[in-house]
Formats: structure tokens, C-alpha cells, sequence
């Protein structure tokens, strides 16, 4: 379901691509075109919702820019607070790295589009630990499969996703 949603709105790309890890690859999974297909991200949503509803948490933070909407909609589907990190503190306004109300002791659901190393979702992991709070699991899309889950359990943390770049690949082999 999820993989034909992510061909049909034509999300898959091939080609070769510079991935936020630095690594190189000649599949890219474009999740920034989701919210221009409303039917597509409604099931989507949907989908994390349900995985969402599993897992105790308070709050939803996002990972800009793609994770952003993913979770925006995410939280509001969920009645849940949403806060949202940037990879690096912002030089202008307030200068914050970490938007949003939380308060310390807060349980969070990190939320992102893709996993591929972990690095970015380790990066904002840690920073929500250094303002108080708990994450308690990473949601994503797609797991490209390249070091994320593994990373992540390598800090106390799962990661999860609706999918894998595998099967994303497979729905069209």
C-alpha cells in the first residue's frame, strides 16, 4: 500500500543522488512531494497514526523540512503537541534550534521522513535530550535499511517505519 502510494504520486526517483548521510545513491525517496497529493498523504498519515497510537508518548517532533509536515499532520491527526527541530540553530530571530511549547520530562515521538544512517535522527535525539526531554521511539516512512535502526538501538532507541526502501523497490521489480 504505502510503496504504490509512494510510485504513484512519483515520490521514487532514480538517477544519482547525494544523500543528506554524504552517502551517494541511485534511488531517491522524495517525500517532500507527499503533501501535494492530499489523498496519498491522508494514508499515509493514517498509517503512522496507527503506528503512533501504539507507542505512549506526549509529543510529536518533527525534523525539518522533510519530516515537518509529515509530523505536523501526524500531531493533528493525534489531538498531540507538536514541536519541531532544525538541523542547525537558526542565525536570525530567536536563534532556536528547537521550536514549539514542551516542558521538561515531556515524552517524544521523533518523526522524519526518511531513515538512512541515523545520523540526523541521533543528532536531534540528542538535543531533545539536552533540553530535558524523553524520546521514546523514531517514527519514519521509509527505512532506507543503511545504519539507522542500528544506530539508533546503539543509543536505547527503536526506530520504526511503514516501510522499507526493499519492499519501496520491490512493488515495482
Amino acid at each position: 500500500m504505502i510503496e504504490e502510494i509512494l510510485w504513484e504520486i512519483g515520490a521514487v526517483k532514480t538517477g544519482e543522488f547525494r544523500l543528506t548521510s554524504g552517502k551517494v545513491s541511485n534511488v531517491y525517496i522524495d517525500l517532500r512531494k507527499l503533501p501535494s497529493h492530499p489523498q496519498a498523504f491522508r494514508r499515509v498519515v493514517e498509517a503512522l497514526a496507527a503506528v503512533a497510537r501504539t507507542i505512549e508518548f506526549d509529543a510529536v517532533c518533527g525534523i525539518a523540512v522533510g519530516g515537518l509536515p509529515i509530523a505536523t499532520a501526524l500531531a493533528y491527526t493525534l489531538g498531540k503537541p507538536l514541536i519541531y527541530a532544525r538541523r542547525e540553530k537558526k542565525a536570525h530571530g530567536t536563534m532556536k534550534q528547537l521550536e514549539g511549547d514542551y516542558a521538561r520530562g515531556m515524552k517524544v515521538l521523533l518523526v522524519d521522513d526518511v531513515a538512512t544512517t541515523g545520523g540526523t535522527l541521533l543528532d536531534i535525539a540528542r538535543l531533545l535530550k539536552s533540553e530535558g526531554l524523553e524520546v521514546v521511539e523514531a517514527l519514519v516512512v521509509v527505512d532506507r535499511e543503511e545504519g539507522a535502526s542500528e544506530a539508533l538501538r546503539s543509543e536505547g532507541l527503536r526506530l520504526r517505519s511503514l516501510t522499507t526502501l526493499k519492499k519501496v523497490l520491490s512493488a515495482r521489480a
